[in-house]
């Protein structure tokens, strides 16, 4: 195929989409046991689900009846076993006044196998509801391929991303919002802080998430962030399910494309045109984080409409070309 991007293809180079799944499973198999916790977007004063897994395997199985604690500093919020799944749910009450809270999560030290199992990171961000939030997509949008790339430990940042976010983020609160499964969800912040992108949750897909599609699953977690949070500033991805879904929980979205300019099939085009132009012309579309900066600080629009008519302009001087 020849014009990447929208269509969710993989990067040139990247493993084929039919060995992704033997990745995964090399990967997960590589853990051995593995702590997961999910990042939390919660008002300060409201009591708050910690939710955590420990899992191993192949298969991801869940381990069952391991004490996990939740630490705030030195002091222990919360302490549960897990159930037949691997899964903890602990309650917990941000204090009243707006911030950053970064709980360890960690396997009771008398309950660890005899390869001890690292602790884990859980974020909590607790904001008012009525603080201005960016919801930012990952793969292809900050980072500059899929996630492949990160099962291998080379994914790189988009150009001019972290700057963007880290200028947003003096007023706004970045929300990474990613259908990744949730084991890449410490490769994830850790390979965010690595270069420089503003803290922020990291939201990620359970299994049962990942597998009911992309589209499906942002759709979901926007409408829950929108029953608490009213002022969503803008949505950035990198597809079309992502600004539909952006759509549909009534959000402004900027669209992010990487395309082959130098493609030689008229149909890869106008099937990119056709996808843009059943959007709302609301979305705006754009090709790098330059153009994203000047939507957003200078007021200039992309509207999809420019890059609707660029597609079908190359698939049209493609097809006059194959008939001379």
């Amino acid at each position: 195929m020849a014009v990447l991007g929208l269509a969710a293809c993989l990067a040139p180079g990247a493993p084929a989409r039919a060995d992704l799944g033997d990745l995964v499973d090399k990967a997960r198999d590589r853990m051995g046991a593995v702590l997961l916790a999910r990042d939390v977007l919660a008002e300060p004063d409201k009591e708050v689900a910690l939710e955590a897994s420990l899992r191993t395997g192949l298969r991801f199985g869940g381990i069952e009846g391991k004490r996990l604690q939740f630490l705030l500093g030195d002091q222990t919020v919360a302490e549960l076993r897990t159930n037949s799944s691997g899964d903890v749910a602990a309650r917990w009450t941000p204090p009243p006044k707006p911030g950053n809270h970064v709980l360890t999560v960690r396997v009771h030290p008398q309950d660890q196998p005899a390869q001890p199992v690292a602790d884990t990171a859980l974020f909590v961000a607790a904001r008012a509801a009525d603080t201005p939030l960016v919801i930012v997509d990952l793969d292809k949008t900050v980072v500059q391929s899929g996630f492949a790339w990160v099962l291998l430990g080379q994914a790189k940042p988009m150009t001019g991303a972290s700057v963007v976010l880290q200028r947003l983020a003096k007023d706004h609160t970045i929300v990474y919002l990613t259908h990744r499964p949730d084991f890449l969800g410490a490769t994830s912040k850790n390979w965010l802080t690595e270069h420089s992108f503003p803290p922020g949750p990291v939201l990620t897909s359970t299994l049962g998430s990942f597998l009911s599609g992309s589209g499906t699953y942002k759709t979901g977690r926007l409408e829950a962030i929108r029953k608490a949070f009213k002022n969503i500033v803008v949505g950035i991805g990198d597809k079309l399910s992502d600004a539909k879904a952006y759509a549909d929980t009534g959000l402004p979205s900027i669209l992010i494309l990487q395309v082959d300019w130098s493609g030689d099939d008229p149909k890869d085009y106008e099937k990119l045109a056709d996808g843009l132009a059943a959007l709302p012309d609301s979305v705006q579309v754009v090709t790098n984080w330059s153009q994203i900066a000047s939507i957003l600080f200078n007021q200039t629009a992309s509207p999809k409409k420019e890059m609707e008519q660029r597609l079908r302009a190359v698939a049209g001087d493609l097809r006059r070309r194959g008939k001379d």
